[in-house]
């Protein structure tokens, strides 16, 4: 009874697991990836409509730049301002102008109808001229621009090309609206003007031939409206203006996406236009939703069918493992297990109960080997302790031989017993590696004080360090093999013009530390660089391919020694180091 029980309620834990594990996770990465490829379906056909908006834009645009190519060629004309005076003419003389003007316009009408607007002060002297109800293009004459409002923004857009939706032109009475551009002609000669507007009419016809020669989705709405919003030429005649709604989002630049539909747009900074394409979401994803809905099916199938696998689970499988859970539960380490008769079966259950004693008698190994490492542990940190008392031994000795010298009258020699006693802590460092800038350049500093002493002051040396970087740390003992060198093999024996630099600096993210000596001896690069690959007499050279080593080992290869000439005589060595600000940065090394 408490078997069954107990296998009933590992069946419950793992219909949960299922269920939380499984089902809910499956549900929701159906949800997030349906999302995601309806989101990258609307991305991509976004992308490709927003890039076919702009070169169907860019189109009209040039349809644009044409007319207005055309209007800048007859406002060059002469006849343009020809118009500025009239009042001196005879009526012969104006009937010849007008002609002319008309046969200008004629000339350049074809699709579209190019007129002139002339402002006189005596429109009756034209009584020839027919008006804008009877004629479809040409010559008119206005006694004031402000009868029309089209003509006064022309007029105040002080020649500039300006677009506009134009409501019973009048040309006929078939056509009542246009779309016109207009320019207006300025007197060149000393006032400026304005003489008469040139416009163009019925543009949209072309507007409306390109916008239609693009191929787009079902349903799909298009409009090209002006600042304001009003509908220049679009594909439903009965929408006077059209706005992008706000109740939506930006999918990406120029797309704007709503529940329902997706808004794809541009602007032209040229003639103030926006081509908008106004496209039913379900034109994008109408199979899409059909694949969703059969995901859907067969993800609720998988699900039934996992069930049905989870109880045959529960029988062969589930059963078993509550004993071999019981078995784990009274496993103490160390301690033999009793063997069970599962242990013989061939299947995965027999494998998990052979594998388990066979853990159970590694772990019980282990626990021998622990006991073992711990004593030996215990008897190298004794053997540490002991070691630890001969340098204190020879720390306080050579503190007694300092304290000797000073009482017995030789300071030279009690500082060369200090200078010695700072290399010996700063070398050891009681076991530490990585050590300060600031105890790294004492070190030196004892280094050359007792060189300076053995070699009787025959070199002098100097030291820089940019400021705010002593607490920086840095590998023990790298700088004193280099000034080792310097002075060995350059500056040791030149009696008093010796000099050694020695610079620390940090700069582009690496710590630079640089040795520098006026030796005469010319530098072996090829010896130097064979020395610190390596393939050099290992006798030789132990100093410097010691200390680069080291470096690069810890830091990398990028990291370590360069060695170069000095231009005005000697050799200069570059230590390339990371800057390590505090212990917790040197992990990032030694991982």
């Amino acid at each position: 009874m408490f078997r069954s029980v107990q296998s009933q309620r590992l069946t419950k834990k793992a219909l949960l697991f299922v269920i939380v594990f499984i089902f809910i996770p499956m549900l929701l990465i159906f949800w997030f990836a349906s999302n995601r490829a309806s989101l990258s379906i609307k991305m991509q056909v976004g992308k490709a409509l927003s890039e076919l908006n702009k070169q169907n834009l860019a189109t009209m645009d040039r349809v644009m730049d044409s007319v207005d190519q055309k209007l800048v060629t007859i406002l060059s004309s002469d006849l343009m301002q020809k118009w500025k005076d009239d009042s001196t003419l005879n009526v012969e003389q104006r009937v010849q102008k007008y002609i002319a003007t008309e046969k200008l316009l004629g000339n350049y009408s074809t699709s579209v109808k190019y007129s002139l607007f002339v402002l006189t002060k005596r429109p009756t002297n034209y009584y020839f001229a027919p008006s804008t109800d009877v004629s479809g293009s040409g010559v008119f004459f206005v006694q004031d621009l402000k009868e029309r409002t089209w003509l006064q923004k022309a007029a105040e857009a002080n020649g500039r090309g300006l677009v506009e939706n134009i409501d019973k032109f009048g040309f006929n009475v078939n056509s009542q609206k246009t779309i016109a551009y207009l320019r207006a002609v300025t007197d060149l000669s000393n006032s400026g003007d304005t003489i008469s507007i040139l416009v163009a009419t019925e543009i949209e016809s072309l507007l409306t031939s390109e916008m239609n020669s693009i191929k787009l989705p079902d349903h799909t709405r298009e409009f090209l409206t002006d600042a304001r919003g009003t509908v220049l030429v679009g594909s439903a005649p009965d929408e006077l203006t059209f706005s992008i709604p706000d109740n939506g989002k930006e999918l990406l630049p120029n797309v704007w996406i709503t529940n329902s539909h997706m808004y794809v747009y541009h602007d032209s900074p040229l003639y103030a236009n926006r081509l908008i394409y106004e496209i039913p979401l379900s034109s994008l994803l109408g199979s899409y939703n059909d694949v969703q809905e059969i995901i859907q099916i067969t993800a609720i199938c998988y699900f039934i069918v996992i069930l049905f696998f989870l109880f045959y689970l529960g029988k062969s499988v589930l059963r078993p493992m509550v004993r071999l859970a019981s078995l784990t539960r009274s496993y103490v380490p160390g301690k033999e297990m009793e063997r069970y008769a599962e242990e013989d079966r061939k299947d995965e259950i027999g494998i998990s109960y052979r594998y388990f004693y066979l853990m159970t008698e590694r772990l019980n190994q282990l626990v021998k080997e622990k006991y073992i490492m711990e004593i030996k542990q215990k008897e190298s940190e004794l053997i540490l302790m002991h070691s630890q008392i001969t340098p204190h031994l020879l720390y306080n000795t050579l503190d007694s031989v300092y304290w000797y010298g000073i009482r017995g009258g030789v300071p030279e020699v009690a500082d060369m017993v200090r200078d010695l006693s700072t290399m010996l802590r700063i070398g050891l460092s009681r076991g530490k590696e990585i050590i300060t800038i600031r105890e790294e350049l004492n070190h030196v500093e004892a280094y050359l004080q007792l060189q300076e002493k053995r070699y009787n002051q025959s070199f002098h040396f100097h030291i820089h360090v940019e400021e705010g970087i002593e607490g920086y740390l840095l590998p023990k003992v790298i700088i004193q093999p280099l000034v080792e060198n310097s002075i060995l093999h350059g500056i040791g024996k030149m009696d008093g013009e010796g000099e050694v630099w020695i610079g620390i600096q940090v700069s582009e993210g690496k710590l630079l530390i640089s040795v520098e000596d006026n030796g005469f001896r010319p530098l072996d690069l090829e010896k130097i660089h064979s020395l610190l690959s390596g393939t050099a007499d290992p006798d030789k050279g132990f100093g410097i391919r010691n200390v680069h080593k080291r470096i690069q080992l810890r830091f990398g290869n990028g990291y370590g020694l360069t060695y170069s000439a000095r231009e005005e005589g000697g050799t200069k060595v570059l230590i390339r180091l990371p800057v390590i600000r505090s212990e917790d940065e040197i992990a990032a090394y030694t991982e």
